[in-house]
């Protein structure tokens, strides 16, 4: 056991003494809340500065400058000054087609310069087909297309009931059929935004895929490091190859905990002290990120995560000679952790899907697949059971998770203390089952 201590911790201060390591601690804390804060801060400004329009009106209904008109309504946020500056609405007849073409290159030319931010054409009829009104722009502004969509939709409508038999004000049957909007809340009487929830899901799994590769490559290369140098031969003659694996895994995974804690205890302090300094967070944010399900979740399935690839990350640096002949290796191991980010809309779509479900308690996908469920499911959750529901899945993913660990631990051991000692030609998949055996 006193053997087993002293490589942990010749791994463990290897990593921790490193001014990277202190660096990280503090630096992927300020990069998770800039991916998480900035984003949803960054798509809710408003521009600072009225945007140029160019109207081009083929209809020869006037709904260029109706539309122009209708513009007027929107203001630069805490000012008077419009949002839109119409530089031009010109009316061409539809059977003067050159001055048509002509005009448009005009105005295409001053949007590709930048002079005119959109331009818009409305084509003949074009409350009869569904392309009649084009939108021309180097820039995708959600909001401002919204917007033209939303008065045009009240423009069209409009030309619509003239020309119908309709026996009733235009005004009043478009307050009969003005859109509906849904205002959406979960069970527990509020509403996360669907952008909030991804982002945060992605910046934690991404934290936990990173630190997983970075912790399991580095221990990969110093088993690669010392089985060529002939170190592991002096080390296996003083520690059993078992002792040896799992000192490296649980020292590097040492350092990693260390991290996490540090972040977990910087959480805790801003989240207690939010009240005090005036902290100005998100609600949406806070009910996930200071959710103790979501914490602690985070911490048992990185830790136990952690070990399960580094042991297979472990059996790899064995088996090979170099680094290059490893990247064969570390190709599934990296799809295993990315295959959950690839299906996260889905998973965010609906959690409780069946194949989401069953993916999760793949132990492989187990700590970024149920990781993600959980960070979108807790936060509605308004009570928990420990026998149903995300906190009973989540225990039996984690039970399922540590014995699949100690399994691949004990199958890692098996081929580690043969392959350590093994040089040149790389062992074929038959020879490595002979090792399990041996």
């Amino acid at each position: 056991m006193h053997k087993y201590f002293t490589i942990l911790k010749r791994e463990y201060a290897q990593i921790v003494k490193k001014k990277s390591f202190v660096i990280g601690i503090f630096l992927t804390p300020v990069l998770m809340a800039a991916f998480m804060i900035l984003p949803a801060i960054l798509a809710d400004k408003d521009v600072s500065h009225s945007e140029t329009v160019a109207i081009l009106d083929q209809s020869g209904l006037h709904i260029g400058q109706q539309f122009a008109e209708s513009l007027a309504q929107y203001k630069l946020e805490d000012t008077d000054v419009p949002s839109y500056e119409i530089v031009g609405v010109e009316t061409i007849d539809v059977a003067d087609q050159e001055s048509f073409d002509k005009k448009y290159d005009s105005l295409l030319m001053q949007v590709s310069d930048k002079v005119v931010k959109y331009m818009v054409v409305i084509k003949p009829e074009p409350h009869v087909g569904d392309s009649g009104l084009i939108l021309v722009s180097n820039s995708d502004n959600f909001r401002t297309s919204r917007r033209f969509e939303h008065q045009f939709w009240k423009l069209m409508s409009t030309e619509k009931l003239r020309h119908s038999e309709v026996n009733m004000p235009i005004d009043s049957i478009l307050e009969l059929t003005a859109s509906v909007k849904m205002i959406k809340r979960d069970t527990t009487g509020d509403a996360i935004p669907f952008v909030v929830k991804m982002f945060t899901a992605l910046v934690f799994v991404m934290i936990m895929y990173m630190m997983i590769i970075m912790y399991g490559t580095t221990l990969m290369r110093s088993v690669i490091e010392e089985k060529n140098s002939r170190i592991m031969e002096v080390l296996v003659s003083s520690v059993s190859p078992f002792q040896l694996m799992l000192g490296k895994v649980l020292g590097m995974g040492g350092a990693a905990l260390t991290q996490v804690s540090v972040w977990i205890a910087l959480g805790l302090m801003m989240y207690l002290s939010a009240g005090t300094i005036s902290m100005s967070l998100d609600s949406s944010l806070a009910r996930i990120i200071f959710n103790p399900l979501i914490v602690v979740s985070f911490a048992l399935f990185f830790v136990v995560g952690y070990i399960l690839y580094s042991a297979l990350f472990a059996l790899i640096g064995s088996v090979v000679n170099s680094e290059k002949e490893a990247q064969n290796f570390i190709f599934p191991i990296t799809i295993s952790l990315i295959i959950p980010i690839m299906v996260s809309t889905p998973i965010a779509m609906d959690p409780y899907a069946p194949w989401v479900v069953a993916m999760s308690f793949i132990p492989l996908f187990t700590p970024t697949m149920m990781l993600m469920r959980i960070l979108f499911i807790s936060p509605t959750v308004t009570e928990y059971s420990i026998f149903s529901g995300i906190l009973g899945e989540a225990i039996l993913g984690f039970i399922t998770l540590t014995l699949s660990t100690i399994a691949i631990v004990w199958f890692s051991s098996r081929i580690f203390r043969v392959g350590i000692l093994m040089y040149g030609k790389r062992p074929t998949l038959p020879e490595i089952l002979k090792w399990i055996k041996h």
